[in-house]
């Protein structure tokens, strides 16, 4: 034991001498211990709150099994006067009133249709224009109380742009949490009234009187679960228990470095993550299609409005899937397999896209967010349609985001006025490295598009290494060395350069410059795990000043899982040129 204690400890130190680092995997272990600290697989009980986006309009919460016609009513407030286009979702006939004149009537039920296709636009049955004047304006809508009656309504707004009305309730004091009150009005009292609805009610609703005993009520407030996030968690904005892209990477990264510690509390952490969300799938689901919870825990595992929300989250799964030839996470794999395959918005050449901030944009992001899950799918269900789709996508994405003057990636390409975008975003071609590197260690190397995956990977990383700055570390915006020096991306690099060298993809040359790169990180890494300069959640945006004041929050998610890999990487790379 003493012998080989004694070899550890003299090879960890010719390896500290040659390259300047000591074990990265103390480093990385330390982020990771973090994350399961500060992850909490458990719900608080909280009172619904009124969408912020969407009104529901929901008839059913007030009138459960009840006979009759049911109105609801709210104010909408403007600042000018203006016209205005909203969203209407519905299955029921439906009439819709603006300050007493009838503005949208649909006589025939249809199926409810509603969709979030980014976090901004959503597509709904119908739409409706209607023409407000300042200050307040009153809005009712009639509805057969029969069903399960609920309306969605959303003022259309363009990607970012706030909204222009504000839905408050008739009276404030009454109840603060919904802005609709609702009326209900029986079979009897509309036989033979000659005219009591437009005479009596219309008129009382927007005097705001009621008569004949009429009196509107407001519905019950839900109980939902959300997930807890710790007060003292370094990052606070999201829990790591939730399910969105960043999780799924560093979750699946974790995986990884079970292998390379071996250590199995990792493994059994993200075992536990999965199962969490897996056993809870159903109440999560009730909550937001039935209790119309559109913005709460987990919304987008249902929301499913671009690659975010439906590829790489379930990295994880496929994971440990294959790892551990689980089949009870197999549906939900399957299920987001077939969406990148089969439903994502894709160019005509197949080429994936999203529709913000226009439609038919090409995202670097998108190439990481999908591609990982594809390589996997293809394993788990030992289909080369997906290595297929994979060399699609690396050879398409190059062919759109590709600038030939530097060698960079542009951070998005517009469909319809056929562009790349103004700037050289660092995490952008991060991502780019990152799912290249994923095809050439997953691809099986006699597929017929392996060769020219390795030949754009190898062409990227040639053009990166001349923007790395001396201090090891890549730029916010990669020309510009006024901005800020970036943790994610330059991780993604580190982890692209050393996974090549070993695996065959590229020549020892590129050990160097990755090994200036961790040496860099390993600055952004505090000695209890907290990991700065990680930029954050980014759009597309249309000048450098964009990007050069993104925020930068300690523990973002967002450059966790690279940052882990890196270190995970650069370990074994270290191992590597000892021995070759």
């Amino acid at each position: 034991m003493k012998k080989i204690l004694a070899i550890i400890f003299l090879m960890s130190g010719y390896l500290t001498a040659q390259t300047g680092i000591v074990n990265p995997l103390d480093k990385v272990r330390k982020i990771a211990d973090r994350v399961i600290k500060e992850t909490a697989f458990e719900f608080t009980n909280v009172k619904q709150k009124a969408a912020p986006e969407v009104q529901v309009v929901e008839f059913s919460k007030t009138f459960n099994g009840q006979i009759g016609k049911g109105f609801a009513f709210s104010k909408i407030f403007v600042n000018g006067n203006m016209k205005l286009k909203y969203g209407v979702s519905y299955s029921m006939p439906i009439k819709i009133w603006v300050n007493g004149q009838l503005v949208f009537e649909k006589k025939k039920a249809v199926k409810f249709f509603y969709r979030e296709t980014t976090t901004y636009l959503f597509k709904s049955n119908d739409t409706v224009t209607v023409n407000l004047t300042s200050g307040e304006n009153r809005i009712v809508i009639e509805s057969s109380l029969s069903g399960t009656p609920f309306v969605y309504l959303r003022e259309v707004t363009e990607r970012d742009m706030l909204m222009k009305s504000k839905f408050i309730p008739l009276d404030a004091e009454m109840n603060t949490t919904w802005a609709w009150a609702f009326l209900k009005v029986t079979p009897g009292m509309l036989a033979g009234s000659g005219g009591y609805l437009r005479t009596t009610f219309v008129d009382s609703v927007y005097s705001g009187k009621f008569t004949n005993g009429l009196s509107f009520q407001y519905p019950p407030v839900n109980e939902l679960k959300k997930l807890v996030i710790g007060k003292d968690n370094t990052f606070k904005k999201d829990s790591y228990a939730d399910w969105n892209y960043p999780n799924g990477a560093l979750m699946m990264v974790l995986l990884n470095l079970t292998d390379a510690s071996g250590d199995e509390k990792y493994h059994s952490f993200v075992k536990k993550y999965c199962e969490f969300i897996n056993d809870n799938l159903p109440m999560l689901k009730k909550q937001y299609y039935s209790l119309h919870d559109l913005r709460g825990s987990y919304l987008r595992i249902f929301r499913k409005c671009m690659l975010d929300d439906a590829g790489a989250p379930v990295y994880p799964f496929a994971e440990i899937s294959l790892l551990d030839k689980r089949k009870d996470f197999i549906p939900l794999v399957k299920e987001r397999a077939d969406y990148v395959s089969k439903i994502q918005e894709r160019l005509a050449d197949g080429t994936l896209c999203r529709p913000e901030p226009e439609r038919y944009t090409v995202w670097c992001d998108d190439l990481f967010m999908s591609t990982p899950l594809l390589l996997r799918a293809a394993k788990l269900f030992n289909d080369k349609k997906y290595y297929d789709d994979v060399v699609k996508q690396v050879v398409n994405f190059n062919k759109y985001l590709l600038d030939e003057k530097t060698g960079l990636y542009k951070h998005g390409w517009f469909s319809n006025k056929k562009e790349q975008s103004k700037i050289f975003w660092g995490r952008a071609n991060g991502w780019v490295i990152w799912a290249e590197s994923e095809a050439l260690l997953m691809l099986p190397k006699n597929h017929p598009g392996y060769k020219k995956v390795e030949e754009i990977f190898k062409a990227n990383l040639n053009a990166l290494i001349k923007y790395q700055d001396e201090s090891g570390i890549w730029h916010q915006v990669m020309d510009d060395k006024e901005s800020f020096g970036e943790t994610s991306c330059t991780a993604m690099f580190a982890l692209g350069m050393a996974r090549g060298i070993m695996n065959g993809n590229l020549d020892k040359s590129f050990a160097a410059p990755a090994f200036k790169a961790w040496k860099a990180i390993e600055e952004k890494i505090s000695s209890d795990g907290i990991v700065k300069d990680i930029c954050q959640g980014t759009g597309i945006g249309f000048d450098d000043r964009f990007y050069k004041t993104r925020e930068r929050f300690d523990n973002d998610p967002r450059g966790l899982g690279a940052v882990i890999t890196a270190g995970i990487e650069i370990n074994k790379l270290q191992k590597f040129m000892k021995n070759n």
